[in-house]
């Protein structure tokens, strides 16, 4: 499965879903608390995708 290179993720819903394991989560909370400071976020990993795919915010 291929996903975009920079989705937008529906931050509040991968925090609110019960199946998303806390790792994931805190990664995602540090990768856009990078973004707000002004820093380049790691990476997203592999491993983290399918996951917050789940939470990829549908674009008009």
């Amino acid at each position: 499965m291929s996903y975009p290179e920079h989705p937008l993720i529906n931050i509040w819903a991968v925090i609110a879903d019960p199946d998303i394991p806390d790792d994931v989560v805190e990664r995602l909370i540090d990768r856009q608390a990078a973004r707000r400071d002004g820093r380049t976020p790691n990476p997203v990993p592999e491993d983290d995708k399918p996951w917050l795919a789940r939470h990829i915010a549908p674009t008009t």
